[in-house]
């Protein structure tokens, strides 16, 4: 019997053709071209949301630099001269711009201000300046002597300038007159002997205590003295903490 292979698929190898050849090899060339740009544009993508990261990083650092420095700044009350009005770690709320210290007022102050400025200016000296510039200033402020170092006070503002202050009697007169103080705690006395009473406050300078006058190191004392405006940091508005005692400070 004959086999009959009329049925049965017959397979049948097509040779290939050098243009059939040179197509497919393009087309891996562009496969792996369209490959190799996808992971450069991956890359583009990772690297542009990383920039936008550190972009938007350094925009918020500014503006919080911006901030506490020119608007307002958050302190901690540190030690007991302004009891009863703020006690120790106390924090406050503190406005910058545009403030000029009144009668009256709570400020936070630099107490080593002008030991400081003191301090910049020897340096100059030596180098025959009659000043140093802000950027060289800065550069020296990494090491200065502790004694110069930035130090904050906070206090209360008796008398400004062109004001004459006097102690006398645990009383405070300003320009003859005895002032109301209704924050003092206790009596009001001369602290240091070589400090002359009555004495009229300096322009450009401040003359302040602290409310807790037989616990306050302040104007009174020749180490701190008359306050330059300059050392002002700006005025308490509101102490933020503890949260049970939130309110204005006056």
């Amino acid at each position: 019997m004959e086999e009959n292979n009329k049925d049965i698929p017959q397979e049948n190898a097509v040779p290939q053709t050098d243009a059939q050849a040179e197509t497919e090899q393009e087309q891996t060339v562009q496969e792996q071209a369209v490959q190799e740009e996808t992971v450069q544009e991956q890359k583009k993508s990772i690297g542009r949301e990383i920039f936008e990261w550190v972009y938007s990083i350094a925009i918020a650092v500014a503006i919080a630099m911006l901030i506490k420095g020119f608007l307002f700044d958050l302190v901690k009350v540190d030690g007991q001269s302004m009891e009863k009005t703020l006690f120790n770690n106390d924090r406050l709320i503190v406005t910058k711009l545009g403030y000029e210290p009144k009668q009256g007022d709570i400020i936070i102050l630099d107490s080593n201000y002008t030991r400081r400025d003191e301090y910049y200016d020897m340096l100059a000296a030596r180098e025959g300046k009659d000043e140093l510039s802000w950027a060289e200033k800065l550069a020296n402020s990494f090491s200065l002597p502790n004694n110069c170092k930035k130090v904050y006070y906070v206090k209360r503002v008796i008398a400004v300038e062109g004001q004459t202050i006097d102690i006398k009697d645990g009383n405070v007169y300003v320009d003859g007159n005895v002032i109301d103080e209704p924050y003092a705690n206790g009596e009001t006395y001369i602290t240091d002997s070589s400090v002359e009473y009555p004495q009229t406050v300096a322009e450009g300078c401040v003359f302040v205590m602290g409310d807790n006058r037989e616990h306050s190191s302040d104007s009174r004392v020749s180490s701190l003295g008359q306050v330059k405006v300059g050392a002002v940091l700006g005025k308490s508005q509101i102490r933020i903490y503890p949260f049970n005692s939130i309110s204005l400070t006056k």
